[in-house]
């Protein structure tokens, strides 16, 4: 996609305005020069077809909204440049598009093919596309403006996002925060997405490399393994307490009942006795709905007595970076950081061979 664009609008740039059969053409014949088998198509029930044709969709799309493309002057395209965020560190700029438009706006055009469509405030904290911004006001004098712009090939759409300065400024103080933070990291826990399947480097990450060690063993080994001894005994463990639990729970309420038909608080068994009480709580509104309650509870004087801090939702917030920065730096003296173990069971869909 991306190389038959560039195809279109360097012809153009030699006068010369591609047909749409010889645009789809090119793209066609890249296609097929660099399909093969190793290629794996993640989404089941497509085959290469169904991708090769959306991309004809995409280009034939793109082409009619588009034709005679003489909105203003391209200046670049696929460029290899690079801008420097302090005296360490560089940012690649590798803009699909960039033109200069006639009122002297400069626009970076961006080619997406993915099968939706971002949210504008999404699009309002892109990171790349606003760095690269940075270098076309380093580069070019004349500068009035620069806008984003995204074409969703798929929609036939383009989105726009614009920065300010100030804005600018501050993205590329939080970037280099960002590498920092990188290059200082010390634990790196995995993130399992549904393109784990297709990873090289499973044999590795802490949440498949057991799975990678035991895969291979005879079916005595795998279940001598230490590993998969401990998984199944906690497995069958579960299992118990879960039934226990239930029977318990079953047990719990016909005595209940029995106490209730007899008219007793105590009920007497061969060496012990069990005592049935009922008591009185109060349910009040979730907090979303507790405007009002609120009010009463200031009105009435008690608001300092009965407010709190709702610590969970505080560290929600932190550990996803709901809260800015400096406002975490505040809080982190009144913070004790732990670590917690938890052993969750699940279905293993990863093994079925024994």
């Amino acid at each position: 996609m991306h190389e038959a664009l560039e195809k279109l609008y360097t012809d153009l740039k030699f006068q010369k305005l591609m047909k749409l059969n010889d645009v789809l053409d090119f793209y066609n014949d890249l296609w097929q020069k660099n399909w093969n088998d190793a290629i794996v198509i993640v989404k089941k029930g497509y085959d290469k077809e169904n991708y090769r044709k959306m991309g004809e969709k995409f280009l034939t799309d793109y082409y009619n909204h588009y034709k005679p493309f003489d909105k203003g002057k391209v200046l670049g395209l696929e460029t290899t440049e690079f801008i420097d965020l302090d005296d360490k560190y560089k940012f690649h700029v590798r803009i699909d598009r960039l033109n200069e438009a006639d009122d002297g706006v400069y626009e970076i055009h961006d080619y997406k093919t993915g099968g939706y469509l971002p949210e504008q405030a999404r699009l309002d904290e892109d990171r790349q596309l606003a760095l690269y911004s940075l270098w076309v006001l380093k580069t070019f004098g004349n500068v009035k403006k620069v806008k984003l712009i995204w074409h969703y090939l798929a929609f036939d759409k383009e989105l726009v996002s614009e920065r300010t300065q100030d804005q600018l400024m501050k993205l590329r103080r939080e970037t280099i925060k960002a590498i920092n933070k990188i290059e200082s990291a010390k634990d790196f826990p995995s993130v399992v997405t549904k393109l784990c399947d297709w990873c090289q480097f499973r044999p590795i990450c802490p949440h498949f490399k057991h799975l990678y060690k035991i895969e291979t063993l005879e079916p005595k080994e795998y279940l001598e393994d230490s590993g998969v001894k401990l998984v199944n005994e906690y497995a069958e463990l579960q299992e118990k307490i879960k039934g226990l639990s239930e029977e318990l729970e079953k047990v719990r309420q016909t005595l209940i009942d029995f106490a209730k038909k007899e008219d007793v608080d105590v009920v007497f068994g061969s060496d012990i006795k069990a005592s049935v009480n009922s008591y009185e709580s109060f349910k009040f509104p979730p907090k979303n709905e507790r405007t009002e309650l609120n009010e009463m509870i200031k009105k009435l004087g008690l608001w300092n007595d009965l407010a709190m801090v709702d610590t969970y939702e505080l560290a929600k917030k932190i550990k996803n970076k709901e809260l800015h920065e400096d406002f975490i730096r505040l809080l982190d003296k009144f913070i004790k950081k732990e670590k917690t173990d938890i052993v969750r069971l699940s279905k293993n869909n990863n093994n079925n061979n024994y």
